[in-house]
């Protein structure tokens, strides 16, 4: 409500508009947190706003957008781990199932060297391996 009386005031700010589009999605208004999130996208290069785009797909059952959104926000920036966690939790969703490109992102995320090891890091790689383990690669 309060970010909606905002909204006017501030839509010219890509970090406002982030902060609107979490409080949309967490109330789970997912196709509003898109269209906030594509103005800010307009307005700022941040990966972020493309994962949270991708997020939210995802949760809307737009899983080949979300894999777009992910492949762009790893060409920007690549050598960020969390796009690739995301594109192994994307090709884990049953109605997604890409054993292939599960095996790809989930072996970047195992394998790839952060420039700062941390808890964050640990979890995705624990969740990852967690995926992995309960999938059938046979």
């Amino acid at each position: 409500e309060d970010y909606h009386g905002l909204h006017d005031k501030l839509k010219h700010k890509p970090e406002f508009l982030f902060e609107e589009a979490q409080c949309l999605s967490k109330t789970g208004q997912h196709a509003e947190a898109i269209r906030v999130l594509e103005r800010a996208k307009r307005l700022s290069g941040d990966p972020m706003i493309r994962y949270m785009i991708a997020k939210n797909r995802q949760m809307l059952g737009d899983y080949r957008e979300a894999e777009e959104e992910l492949l762009q926000a790893i060409g920007i920036l690549p050598e960020r781990l969390y796009p690739y966690y995301l594109l192994a939790k994307l090709y884990a969703e049953p109605e997604f199932y890409q054993v292939d490109k599960l095996r790809a992102a989930a072996s970047v995320v195992l394998a790839k060297k952060p420039k700062v090891e941390s808890t964050a890091i640990r979890e995705m790689r624990e969740e990852v391996k967690k995926i992995i383990d309960k999938g059938d690669f046979d």
